[in-house]
């Protein structure tokens, strides 16, 4: 197929159960949001995992909470370099057993290419589209050893041999790499990728279900959080987020206004820690911890907030693209973000978001106070993220943007690799 606009379906490949992603809910998000985009622009989408074969709509119900939290205290039976050379042995056997063929869904459809989300050893989403003879997309968040080692996982010995056989391979197979941030395309080019064919395509959302017109109510009555002021956060607790400090800063903000409330949306390991720092600081009364919520409940969540934090640690690279921010901005909430990475890139600082310095507490505490105390300024900032979003931010606007790049008009005009 010569022409993209011959494609009646794309698919999307996701290497791994929904269960063996650790409450990575982004990815699924991710996957839906671009299959969701492609379904309507070629009336067909389908996202392929060991799962099965999933819709959109079905996709984005794998981030509901199974029950089982991730903060529960689990003792290592073995030293922890052996398991995570256990965990990747067991990534090799499960890539290797997942090999997808052909299917009722996409017989005779005319594929416009196949996507498939980076992972180590992963091959099947570029073995469908040398099937069918269509390009190879890869998305990349990050590259799994680099971003790995950066949050302290050990692979003495082995991580270099790893990047060279897990994850080079697939790279250098793709047509075309999306990946979230220009940090993350230069350490692609590590890997002998060619810059001309990645493209930097950082998250996005769907502005129809995160929009202004979602309502909070139900959520703030269901968590007492009554009127008044609320500051949200929405994530995985992780130690890069860096919510110690977020808590001090707050707590600037309930001396100020005692009826303020913080929500932290998620669930995750630091959950625990985090839960004794706001009781050893005296903000139990003021922190409300909402436990795991599904990416299709987050909207109701955001809306119950008035100001929406995106945070960071200080001293940690920031090669992310945040997915909470563009669902922030979509909402119409009142942003505060570090000023950090893509950021300030991606927003206007004292227009559609305000920034911050990472690190100092002092100013974030002064950014909320701003908010707080000028309500007609905080819904302007709103107004205007909202509509940055709509014009910048969607998945239609991803999928625009690949099927308009060369490397993908490039690869379809020669057939796939």
């Amino acid at each position: 197929m010569s022409d993209v606009n011959e494609a009646t379906a794309a698919l999307f490949v996701m290497p791994r159960r929904h269960s063996q992603w650790g409450g990575a809910a982004a990815l699924w998000v991710t996957a839906a949001g671009w299959a969701d985009a492609a379904r309507r622009r070629f009336g067909h989408a389908w996202i392929v995992s060991p799962d099965g074969v999933a819709t959109p709509e079905e996709a984005l119900d794998f981030t509901r909470p199974t029950g089982a939290s991730s903060s529960a205290a689990r003792a290592p039976r073995v030293p922890i370099d052996v398991r995570n050379a256990m965990k990747d042995a067991r990534q090799w056997q499960r890539a290797r057993a997942f090999r997808p063929g052909d299917a009722p869904e996409w017989t005779g459809e005319r594929l416009a290419f196949v996507w498939q989300h980076h992972d180590l050893f992963h091959h099947a989403g570029e073995n469908l589209a040398h099937r069918y003879g269509v390009p190879i997309v890869s998305y990349v968040h990050a590259p799994q050893v680099w971003e790995a080692r950066k949050w302290g996982v050990r692979r003495p010995g082995y991580g270099g041999l790893l990047e060279r056989v897990a994850e080079r391979p697939q790279l250098l197979a793709s047509d075309v790499i999306c990946c979230v941030s220009n940090d993350v395309a230069e350490e692609l080019t590590r890997f002998g990728v060619e810059r001309d064919r990645i493209l930097v395509s950082p998250m996005a959302v769907d502005a129809n279900r995160f929009s202004p017109e979602v309502s909070g109510t139900a959520v703030r009555e269901g968590f007492g959080l009554g009127e008044g002021f609320v500051v949200g956060w929405i994530g995985s607790f992780r130690g890069f987020h860096g919510l110690e400090s977020v808590v001090e800063s707050f707590g600037r903000v309930v001396t100020a206004d005692p009826a303020a409330r913080l929500l932290l949306v998620g669930e995750g390991s630091e959950r625990n820690a985090l839960e004794a720092h706001v009781r050893a600081l005296g903000l139990s009364a003021s922190v409300v911890f909402t436990g795991a919520v599904a990416n299709p409940d987050i909207p109701e969540h955001i809306a119950a907030m008035d100001v929406a934090l995106v945070s960071a640690r200080p001293g940690d690279d920031f090669h992310y693209s945040p997915l909470k921010l563009r669902e922030y901005l979509a909402c119409g909430r009142a942003v505060v973000a570090p000023n950090l990475g893509e950021i300030p890139t991606t927003v206007s600082d004292g227009t559609s978001a305000l920034l911050y310095d990472v690190g100092d507490s002092d100013d974030l505490a002064a950014k909320l106070e701003v908010l707080r105390g000028d309500p007609a300024f905080r819904s302007r900032v709103a107004a205007a993220g909202r509509e940055l979003a709509v014009a910048t931010s969607t998945w239609d606007l991803r999928l625009r943007d690949l099927l308009n790049c060369t490397p993908y008009r490039r690869a379809l005009a020669r057939g796939s690799r």
